[in-house]
């Protein structure tokens, strides 16, 4: 633990405590902290947010709540947490997680290493803006394309399709490549202005969201076998969903902030508050 203090006020009143890396912490959230998040993921894996589409199970809420450990733990310990919840789930609540171990993946841990890269925009935008390119591209391509018709696909309608699926990677591609994500997210959301946080983390969760849904929904068509059809209708029944769902969620990231921000307990290293 260190203590940092600004300068030019009394240190009592402006010393504030920072958990960093060490024994027994993951990125300077504490094993303890970590266990008990992504406790708190496992369970909620019960609670269904929106079925899948064309049937077989449902988004739980572990999903919005993987997506911001990051924001709350640091980056390290908010991924940690999130694969210690999708874990969890996958034998607790087995209609959340269909494929097992590949939705653990799906449903928690991409979600949180999406918002840590976006909140990490200005020193990873490097690595997030190819990531999200290459996402957009295979998202589009895969099964309708590779493998296509030589897996049993039908032909998807064009251009229709690909501004169908661009809805899900290129805003987000846009925000991480400019200013708004290399600089003013990253600030945003530890503003202490409460517009700004709530935009900065609405931003955030809004961009890693969009982006996710594409590998998240690619490996059920293709196992599933989808046909052309019901591919666009999932683009389309899903577009208003991804950012009410990262309102949401920013609403209710805000309080968990400002409630922890009151707490005294010592600050994350990498958190947001």
């Amino acid at each position: 633990m260190e203590e940092k203090t600004t300068g030019g006020l009394e240190q009592s009143a402006s010393t504030e405590k920072v958990s960093a890396g060490g024994t027994g912490r993951i990125g300077g959230a504490s094993i303890a902290w970590v266990t008990l998040y992504g406790a708190l993921c496992g369970v909620l894996g019960f609670v269904p947010i929106f079925p899948y589409v064309g049937g077989g199970g449902y988004v739980p809420l572990t999903t919005p709540f993987c997506a911001i450990a990051p924001l709350l733990l640091g980056p390290w310990g908010g991924i940690v947490a999130a694969i210690v919840g999708g874990v969890i789930g996958m034998f607790i609540a087995p209609a959340a997680y269909p494929l097992q171990v590949v939705d653990i993946f799906l449903n928690a841990a991409i979600p949180a290493t999406l918002t840590a890269l976006m909140i990490k925009d200005d020193k990873l935008w490097k690595v997030t803006v190819p990531l999200f390119i290459v996402v957009g591209i295979v998202g589009w391509l895969v099964p309708f394309y590779i493998p296509g018709e030589a897996g049993g696909f039908g032909k998807v309608p064009e251009p229709l399709y690909f501004i169908m699926a661009a809805i899900y990677w290129v805003p987000s591609t846009i925000i991480a490549a400019t200013p708004l994500g290399t600089r003013l997210i990253p600030k945003w959301v530890v503003s202490k202005n409460r517009a700004e946080r709530y935009g900065g983390i609405f931003l955030a969760i809004l961009a890693a969201t969009f982006i996710w849904w594409l590998p998240w929904t690619r490996p059920y068509w293709y196992l599933f076998n989808f046909s052309a059809e019901l591919g666009v209708a999932t683009h389309v029944g899903y577009s208003w969903w991804v950012p009410a769902l990262s309102a949401i969620t920013a609403v209710i990231t805000i309080p968990i902030v400002e409630a922890l921000e009151r707490s005294g307990l010592p600050k994350i290293e990498g958190s947001i508050w």
